[in-house]
């Protein structure tokens, strides 16, 4: 879980919003692009997903600087049917790709109920519920995930895990309540925890190794990701080796969209009068937390562990962008 940090300074949106556009630019990134993925990294960080927002900037600009990334990709649809299609995202970041992938499934949605969308050959595309909230911003519910393929098992003895930690989303609107939005990795564990928790309860091992494979299939193997073209010997980008699956689903096909958001209210309301867990002032699904991180820190700003900053910071120096915060 993302936890806000005890010490931390307090960045106002706009100050960070700057920083970052101009870090992209410094890396030869498009100015439009550089807005988008600016915008999704900061609207990952007011959800409290600190390790998927603006702290993944650093590697994001190495990453263009190196080549092993596109700065300026084109992308492109190249396979358009009724309910699915194929975006290329021409070997950058994921963010481009899989806002593009978003916005086609829900026209698709909208249009004829469904839309399944894959994108292909792009970079690491952040947290998976910046996509499924574009989709219920227009009343559906949205599925999201990324994965990429194996290419060679590691040596190390992680067999616990070969797979790595493919992002997964569901997310569902609401009407005046918090939208209970599931936004998390498939992998449960860290290297540390897995002996003792194996040995506790083998079924949740169990459960989310198979969650992470799932992942991998759905987004690396349907996108392609393993036919010649893509494999990391024929790459021309390096760190484009993700897919990103995509479904949306037009709530208004299926039932009344009020009822359904009045209902999902309702939910959100009653588990708040459930006994908390230990260690939490409240009982809240998936959403609610995030909801009211979101509307606090907009306006108190969004906090930066030490760590985070000195991230930015070393990368800011790197490229000669100043930091607000000195």
């Amino acid at each position: 879980m993302n936890v806000p940090p005890a010490e931390a300074i307090r960045v106002p949106v706009d100050q960070l919003r700057v920083l970052s556009v101009a870090l992209f630019l410094k890396a030869g990134v498009s100015d439009g692009d550089a807005r988008l993925i600016t915008d999704l990294l900061i609207d990952t960080d007011l959800r409290g997903v600190l390790s998927h927002g603006t702290r993944t900037i650093g590697n994001y600009v190495r990453a263009f600087l190196e080549g092993r990334l596109n700065p300026t990709p084109h992308v492109s649809v190249v396979r358009d049917e009724p309910t699915t299609a194929v975006v290329d995202g021409d070997g950058g970041l994921g963010h481009p790709a899989a806002t593009r992938a978003t916005e086609f499934a829900i026209a698709k949605a909208k249009t004829i109920g469904v839309g399944a969308v894959i994108a292909r050959n792009h970079g690491h595309f952040g947290s998976a519920g910046k996509y499924t909230r574009m989709a219920i911003r227009q009343d559906c519910a949205g599925f999201c995930v990324s994965g990429h393929t194996m290419e060679g098992f590691p040596k190390d003895g992680s067999y616990w895990n070969p797979f790595g930690n493919p992002p997964m989303s569901f997310a569902f609107p609401a009407g005046t309540e918090a939208p209970m939005i599931l936004d998390m990795g498939t992998s449960w564990f860290d290297d540390k925890d897995f002996a003792s928790f194996f040995a506790q309860t083998p079924a949740a091992f169990f459960k989310s190794i198979g969650l992470v494979a799932v992942a991998n299939l759905m987004a690396g193997m349907m996108a392609g990701m393993m036919t010649s073209e893509f494999r990391a010997e024929n790459r021309r980008y390096e760190s484009a080796m993700f897919g990103t699956f995509i479904c949306v689903l037009d709530i208004g096909r299926f039932v009344p969209v009020e009822a359904f958001k009045a209902e999902v209210d309702r939910m959100m309301r009653e588990v708040h009068t459930l006994p908390s867990f230990p260690g939490y002032s409240r009982y809240d699904l998936p959403g609610g937390l995030e909801w009211d991180r979101e509307h606090a820190w907009i306006t108190e700003g969004i906090p930066l562990g030490r760590d985070h900053q000195r991230e930015l910071e070393e990368i800011a120096d790197q490229v000669s962008v100043p930091v607000p915060w000195r």
